[in-house]
């Protein structure tokens, strides 16, 4: 008996080295992945706003359905919700990006603030 309880120990060590090996290749992969973008894509209620330049400094109001606001600032090449009236502040606390793959999201009124990367889809390819 005592012999099989080596086994099925053996078993989960490995188990959970190969998850944890799993878990660091993919978290090395996710920030491998991750580049600096041109734009910001500013979605409210699942819906584009507006798509604007990462390397103009500019401030942007915009109000929630519930007369709620968040305050979007690009400066150099960096974009930042500075401020919300939500009562979590998430989106503040989240800090400035200028990374594809790290969204802001203010949940309260629904804003999410995307970098997204420079070519644009109306772009015509080489077939057209």
């Amino acid at each position: 008996m005592a012999q099989r309880a080596g086994k099925s120990t053996k078993f989960w060590a490995g188990l959970v080295l190969a998850l944890l090996a799993a878990s660091v290749l993919a978290t090395v992969l996710l920030f491998r992945l991750r580049e600096a973008g041109s734009r910001v894509e500013i979605t409210q209620n699942g819906s584009l706003v507006e798509t604007l330049p990462l390397d103009q400094d500019a401030t942007y109001e915009y109000q929630g359905e519930n007369g709620g606001h968040n305050t979007v600032v690009i400066q150099d090449g960096k974009v930042a919700v500075t401020q919300a009236d939500c009562p979590d502040q998430v989106c503040v606390r989240h800090g400035p990006t200028e990374s594809t793959g790290d969204p802001i999201v203010c949940l309260p009124h629904k804003l999410v603030v995307e970098v997204v990367e420079g070519k644009t889809s109306a772009a015509l390819d080489g077939v057209s």
